[in-house]
């Protein structure tokens, strides 16, 4: 024993390895808590972003495009986001288990419970808002985000399959015609005298709808169900990001 101690003072001195100071091993720890912390804000962002673009989206329409309900999910999905997710977790786990009792945890909990804290707080960040509000930012400041995520605008700017969105900018005759500018800036006369309006609305100039229908030409659409366009779902701008 005496001989080991020995060797090791011996291996300490001739590669001069001096001990390392506290301050240093309280200081990496705040630092991988601090990631840890990070990394679970950020799941939280982007599980409040899959929220929001989950929740924008009507799913109920795949019998007017005539896809199957699971094709409809499996091309809705925000794979973006989750990608983002599940990079993040990763992230928190990676840290976690390199604080200074991380080890003693298993792979599953550690993983459940920042699963679980990202979506907490991604769900109380999207009733705030502030999904919304992130969306916004990424349209404005990161080029061709919109064509990363299936918007709600996609989804209803399908005329040839039955789907169109627009505002109404003009009432017309008779009654149940008006006219609207869709998504693209394009003008469409609505032919609605079938049409059942959902949501308790009334046509009127400057209403946002969503219209089921069939196309009959390039500017004449025939609607069979109108929907009001929700306030706060999806982006709606007149000319679009597209």
């Amino acid at each position: 024993m005496k001989n080991i101690s020995n060797e090791v003072l011996k291996k300490i001195k001739d590669n001069n390895i001096k001990p390392k100071p506290r301050w240093y091993f309280i200081t990496k720890n705040y630092f991988i808590w601090s990631i840890f912390g990070i990394s679970i804000i950020l799941g939280s962002f982007a599980f409040s972003m899959i929220l929001f673009i989950i929740k924008q989206l009507d799913w109920d329409i795949y019998h007017y495009i005539g896809e199957s309900f699971l094709k409809t999910v499996f091309v809705s999905l925000p794979y973006l986001w989750l990608i983002f997710l599940i990079l993040f977790i990763g992230v928190a786990y990676y840290n976690f288990i390199h604080t200074k009792r991380g080890y003693r945890f298993k792979f599953i909990s550690i993983l459940l419970v920042s699963l679980i804290i990202s979506i907490t707080l991604g769900t109380g960040l999207y009733f705030n808002g502030f999904s919304e509000k992130l969306e916004n930012v990424f349209l404005k400041k990161i080029p061709y985000y919109d064509r990363l995520v299936f918007s709600c605008e996609e989804q209803w700017m399908r005329p040839k399959r039955g789907l169109l969105a627009g505002t109404i900018t003009e009432m017309g005759l008779p009654e149940n015609s008006f006219i609207i500018k869709d998504l693209n800036n394009n003008q469409w006369e609505i032919e609605a005298g079938k049409a059942i309006w959902k949501g308790k609305i009334a046509p009127e100039i400057d209403l946002k709808i969503k219209l089921i229908g069939k196309l009959i030409d390039d500017n004449n659409f025939e609607a069979m169900e109108i929907r009001p366009w929700q306030q706060g779902q999806g982006r709606f701008m007149m000319g679009g990001n597209r």
